[in-house]
């Protein structure tokens, strides 16, 4: 019996210390993966006042909207937010911006399923 491929992808990125985008992602992996459900995972420390999140996705790699629009995060620690039903074929998290200070880091991870 052959194994049945995985239809979700799990992604931890590099920590992000200043505003900036993570790495982009593929997610359109046929025939295992075609994801059009997204969960971000944002793990925020050393926080002054607040940060700002986001998701991106692209259909081309070069031009990027954002799928999980701007979310506050105000306390250290992991915020999750998903969404449904956007077909992409690539992803990035984004650390949009920083209130308070320069001392914030976030860890994002993704999970992206079909």
């Amino acid at each position: 019996m052959t194994a049945r491929p995985p239809d979700i992808l799990f992604n931890t990125y590099t920590v992000l210390t200043a505003p900036g985008s993570g790495e982009s992602t593929s997610v359109y992996l046929p025939p295992s993966i075609v994801a059009k459900n997204f969960s971000l995972f944002a793990t925020v420390a050393d926080i002054n006042t607040n940060v700002i999140v986001a998701l991106e996705g692209s259909i081309d790699g070069t031009n990027w909207s954002k799928i999980i629009t701007n979310n506050t995060i105000t306390a250290n620690g992991t915020t999750h937010y998903n969404v449904a039903n956007h077909p992409v074929k690539f992803i990035r998290p984004v650390f949009v911006s920083e209130s308070g200070g320069t001392a914030a880091t976030v860890l994002f991870s993704i999970a992206a399923a079909n």
